[in-house]
């Protein structure tokens, strides 16, 4: 192999697969980024953990084509650091990679690619259209309610479910709070429906990362058990998680008796003030509710007392709730509107929150008892 790429389009390429790679992998190979200099005059750029793929094309000159695997975290690391703006690379009968860049000169141990595990294509598979951007705000908004309990895998991710006529929603669920979307996501033609699949924790972060990058253009599709996301030039394999997604609708509230209308960014600052002195161990803030008035409390015998009182729209009657303070915190984090709503029933009963005369993201909280 040898051939000759532009370094910062190298080192893009290369960045775009330091979350797939295995740190504790035990097939060594796998923490190995596969390079492959083709006839066509792209180099291959792939790395997979077995339920990740990335595989990433980049043109570039090709004098010998050829193919070798590289630990994928210290040729970003070289990469990034050459000073010149082309690389050539070369591979040695030694099966190492030599590096050259103006006056520097790397090289790196390298393995045989016949020993790393055989990559999915998207050959054959039906990709449709998707407004990636749309796709992107769906799961920032609702990752932060994944399960990290390994013990109840099918809550280790976010459900996906294509609802037909171009919608598509997601959910997650801890137990404790519980996050939907719902969007129309059509770009150029119908996202047909079908069933929910689950996305786990891991392919969630690569794929917002890719799409934080992509924007718009995007297609999805579905291979065997993985969800396939496909822009220009490059393609992520994900395998989803083989389970049955909890029937969530019977946690969102049908009716809420109370209706609390806030300014977002200062309810959030209040919760960050008082939950300086919340517990520790459980983040519990006490809600007192009367008429257009909201009082915040913390009270925690290590540290000491807080209280703020806040002007809201309110008249559903006097009413004390608790919550986890960052639980609130997050969801007030990721929505842009001025005014979110808090929609409650009793004191035990869940807390719904949402964008003030939006439907499109629910969010569900499970009261405390403080």
């Amino acid at each position: 192999m040898k051939l000759v790429v532009n370094r910062d389009l190298f080192t893009r390429a290369l960045s775009r697969i330091q979350g797939v790679l295995s740190r504790k992998a035990t097939l060594p190979v796998l923490s190995n980024v596969l390079l492959e200099a083709k006839t066509s005059g792209s180099l291959k750029v792939a790395a997979t953990d077995l339920d990740v793929t990335y595989d990433g094309q980049l043109a570039c000159r090709i004098d010998e084509p050829g193919k070798l695997t590289v630990d994928g975290k210290r040729l970003f690391e070289v990469v990034r650091s050459l000073p010149g703006e082309e690389v050539s690379m070369e591979v040695s009968e030694e099966e190492r990679l030599i590096i050259r860049c103006k006056n520097t000169e790397f090289i790196l141990h390298g393995t045989s690619a016949d020993s790393y595990p055989p990559l999915p294509d998207t050959s054959g598979v039906n990709l449709v259209p998707i407004d990636g951007i749309v796709f992107r705000e769906l799961l920032e908004r609702t990752m932060l309610s994944v399960s990290t309990d390994e013990s109840r895998p099918n809550l280790n991710g976010v459900f996906f479910h294509c609802l037909g006529e171009g919608r598509i929603r997601m959910v997650s669920t801890d137990g404790h709070r519980l996050s939907q979307g719902e969007r129309s996501a059509a770009m150029g033609g119908d996202i047909p429906a079908r069933d929910g699949v689950i996305i786990p924790r891991k392919g969630v972060s690569e794929l917002k990362r890719l799409l934080d990058e992509i924007g718009k253009e995007v297609n999805f599709g579905f291979l065997d058990n993985n969800l396939v996301l496909a822009a220009e030039n490059l393609s992520l394999f994900i395998r989803l998680i083989d389970a049955a997604f909890p029937d969530y609708g019977q946690v969102i509230p049908k009716s809420s008796e109370r209706i609390v209308t806030l300014d977002r960014v200062p309810f959030l600052g209040s919760l960050k003030r008082i939950g300086l002195l919340a517990s520790e161990r459980t983040h519990g803030i006490r809600i007192e509710l009367r008429q257009n008035r909201m009082v915040l409390s913390s009270d925690n015998p290590d540290l000491g007392k807080a209280r703020e009182e806040v002007e809201v729209e309110y008249d559903g009657g006097d009413l004390i709730i608790a919550f986890n303070a960052r639980y609130v915190r997050d969801i007030l984090g990721i929505l842009s509107a001025p005014k979110v709503d808090m929609a409650l029933n009793e004191a035990l009963s869940p807390g719904l929150f949402r964008e003030h005369g939006s439907d499109d993201y629910l969010f569900v909280v499970m009261p405390m008892r403080i």
